[in-house]
């Protein structure tokens, strides 16, 4: 037998050894799983029957005993009409709106002409009161300028 051939046979036998560990390495491994698998299954079913053991079972519950009914009418299903509850002024201010007094403040300000060309003396207005179409008060302040 020539040398290459002698290589070839020892790889090819390499080979067929190192598939067959393989092949036992996956069967043992899958056995293994298997084996925690049901070890568990078992050791969680005898945990819970200990447990179940050590407890008193609850208490059986008892429906209550019927009552005879009392009254002239035979009970049925409540029937109504529905009616919307009495809207109410929800707040904000109705119109129109009715002046009823004016306050200035007490004294004159300067103001600058539009064109620029001067200034004149006015009285500024302090606080408007108004009434509205409920008949609320309805009080403006104008503040104060810089």
């Amino acid at each position: 037998m020539a040398l290459g051939d002698e290589r070839r046979a020892i790889g090819q036998a390499m080979e067929q050894s190192r598939r067959a560990i393989g092949r036992n390495n996956e069967t043992s491994r899958r056995a293994i799983g298997q084996a925690n698998e049901t070890s568990r299954r078992n050791t969680g079913k005898a945990v819970a029957e200990d447990i179940n053991r050590l407890t008193t079972p609850p208490a059986q519950r008892r429906t209550l005993r019927p009552i005879a009914p009392v009254g002239a009418l035979p009970p049925s299903t409540g029937r109504g009409v529905y009616k919307p509850p009495a809207s109410t002024s929800g707040g904000g201010i109705a119109s129109p709106l009715v002046e009823v007094s004016r306050t200035y403040a007490p004294d004159p300000e300067f103001v600058e002409t539009i064109d620029g060309s001067g200034y004149f003396k006015v009285r500024r207005v302090a606080s408007i009161t108004m009434v509205d179409a409920n008949g609320n008060e309805v009080v403006i302040k104008v503040p104060p300028t810089i």
